[in-house]
């Protein structure tokens, strides 16, 4: 077989499998699996009298030794109460060292920089990007608990992402702040714009949720708590520490382009879902991006640390390295990748 016939035959292959996990009737076998009907799509009016602070954070790998990596991350907060935005903060860009294997002296500095404890776990993944992950996710949930004491009563906490955590270290910081919101009564949900979500065995629950949605001629902004159907979303054996919230389907506005998955602490009321889902629809009509929250949309754009910073951080790194007498021949030889030279032809 040649390579043309091997390639076709992958394509096929992969293609037949998108198929599988999203077959020409999902919408009819979701509704039966899951005994939703319209009632369950529960509709909400886009208004909403207090802040909503969005949080949201950034990592980025600078320079890989293939023996130890250097990142960057950072997080950033956007408040605002109706078009106006209240304020908007972003930690200092953190420059750490990311080794695989046993801890990192960076990671727990950090962490208790942040929280004053030493984290009940060290940083172990072999995965760089994976470490380099947790870390920035340290700074976001010291910059939500910096803004949940200082919001009012009815306010709302945006994370970009889910209520569970990555790593264990991280499960005492998200009760602490889970407590903290409950305590002032500011409310918290956490916004996916990419999930891995599924029922029935793989299938996709976004596509899913809205395709009945649409068949049931479900006027946008809606909700549904695909969590109430009982065994219906496939779920992989994990931590304890990482189960939280109930998981919600969301489209919050007519034109936007998908509907993606909010996650609420399982203790709220409907009066707080409702809440939140109103507070997440009245800032979804950016045209940017329509449908999506633009506290959050603002948060990211201001965290994202892009190829400026990083040539920026590279050439410090270089200036620094001449002032302790090393050469630019050393810098290339720890940090030199022959794919920068393959990329060159």
């Amino acid at each position: 077989m040649d390579a043309k016939t091997l390639y076709l035959d992958a394509i096929r292959r992969v293609a037949g499998r998108i198929r599988e996990s999203a077959p020409e009737d999902l919408v009819e076998r979701f509704s039966a699996c899951s005994g939703f009907d319209a009632s369950s799509y529960r509709c909400c009016r886009p208004e909403f009298d207090g802040t909503v602070c969005a949080v949201d954070g950034s990592n980025t790998i600078v320079l890989d030794a293939g023996s130890f990596t250097i990142a960057a991350v950072r997080a950033s907060v956007s408040a605002y109460a109706g078009s106006a935005r209240l304020c908007h903060r972003t930690t200092p860009l953190h420059i750490v060292t990311v080794n695989p294997g046993a801890g990192n002296e960076d990671f727990d500095t950090l962490f208790y920089d942040c929280f004053r404890c030493s984290p009940k776990a060290h940083l172990d993944h072999d995965d760089p990007v994976r470490n380099t992950a947790v870390i920035r996710d340290t700074l976001e949930y010291w910059a939500a608990m910096e803004m949940a004491a200082e919001l009012d009563t009815g306010d709302l906490i945006v994370l970009d992402g889910t209520l569970q955590v990555r790593h264990a270290s991280h499960d005492e910081v998200i009760e602490r702040l889970l407590n903290l919101c409950n305590l002032r009564g500011v409310l918290i949900a956490a916004v996916t714009k990419r999930t891995s979500l599924t029922w029935g065995g793989g299938h996709p629950i976004v596509p899913a949720a809205e395709g009945l949605a649409r068949e049931l001629s479900v006027h946008e902004p809606w909700y549904l708590c695909v969590s109430a159907a009982g065994d219906l979303i496939d779920r992989q054996e994990a931590r304890p520490w990482k189960q939280r919230g109930e998981q919600y389907v969301t489209r919050l506005h007519p034109r936007a382009e998908r509907a993606f998955k909010v996650e609420i602490p399982k203790y709220y009321g409907p009066d707080n879902v409702e809440r939140v889902f109103s507070a997440l629809a009245f800032f979804a009509d950016d045209g940017r991006v329509t449908g999506y929250p633009y506290p959050l949309l603002d948060a990211h754009l201001t965290t994202k640390i892009g190829m400026d910073a990083v040539d920026q951080v590279r050439r410090d790194i270089i200036r620094d390295m001449d002032l302790l007498g090393m050469t630019f021949a050393d810098y290339t030889g720890i940090f030199g990748d022959y794919h920068d030279e393959l990329d060159r032809y």
